[in-house]
């Protein structure tokens, strides 16, 4: 009987996959959370990266192909047309809001109209956020919200482009004193005092969905994950932290 176990348990271990996912930080605080119980009932296990939407398209144009890749809906149809996702497999997993956030502790800045907004920009000695040619909220807050306000060379001149990761730890380090970026990242940063999301008309809700790439190593068992994501257990992990569902 020991022995039919233990051949058991070794059919299991030899029939476990790894599936590699390569997805936005936006995602990350949830996403770790919401793979868990699909990893502990099927045996598989989840190797995730997580980069900015600029690099991870930089890195599928190389060749790159993670099983799963879980980035801004917007990218989709172009990487549809190149080949490197089956389509198909969609799945709609979070909305992505973007906000502005203090150390906390420090006066926290009125940003609830544009007016508002643009005062808060220009009183800020500095700030951070995302290079726009690696992360979506860089690429919206720096050719959409500052052209509309009329502030993009002022805000510029004292800006700390970020290249990734929670880039409102230079906020609670005090480097600098204000952070514009996705609500979701600044989040889990502590010492972080969320001012709020950005005005609805300046506002970019992100989509983040997840998708096979062609060619994965283990299209099954990836395919098998997103629809465990995109589950009501799934959506839960995303809504209970923060972030909207599709």
């Amino acid at each position: 009987m020991l022995a039919l176990a233990s051949l058991a348990l070794l059919v299991t271990v030899c029939h476990a996959e790894e599936v590699t996912l390569l997805a936005g930080g936006a995602v990350k605080s949830a996403l770790e959370a919401a793979v868990k119980p699909w990893a502990a009932e099927t045996g598989n296990a989840v190797k995730p990266q997580y980069a900015p939407a600029g690099e991870m398209l930089k890195r599928i144009a190389a060749g790159e192909r993670p099983d799963i890749l879980v980035i801004p809906s917007e990218n989709l149809e172009r990487l549809a047309r190149e080949g490197a996702i089956e389509a198909a497999t969609r799945r709609d997993l979070a909305v992505v809001s973007i906000g502005v956030g203090v150390k906390k502790g420090e006066p926290v800045p009125d940003i609830s109209t544009p007016e508002k907004l643009k005062a808060s920009l220009l009183a800020a000695p500095s700030l951070t956020y995302m290079d726009p040619t690696r992360g979506t909220s860089g690429k919206h807050f720096d050719e959409v919200v500052l052209p509309r306000l009329g502030i993009r060379d002022a805000v510029r001149a004292k800006a700390t482009l970020g290249e990734g990761g929670y880039i409102a730890e230079k906020v609670a380090h005090g480097e600098v004193a204000l952070v514009v970026h996705s609500m979701t990242e600044m989040a889990p940063v502590e010492g972080i005092a969320i001012a709020g999301p950005l005005p609805a008309d300046l506002q970019k809700n992100t989509v983040y969905s997840g998708v096979v790439t062609h060619g994965a190593k283990h299209p099954q068992a990836a395919a098998s994950l997103l629809e465990a994501l995109a589950s009501p257990r799934g959506r839960e992990a995303f809504s209970s932290r923060g972030y909207g569902v599709p």
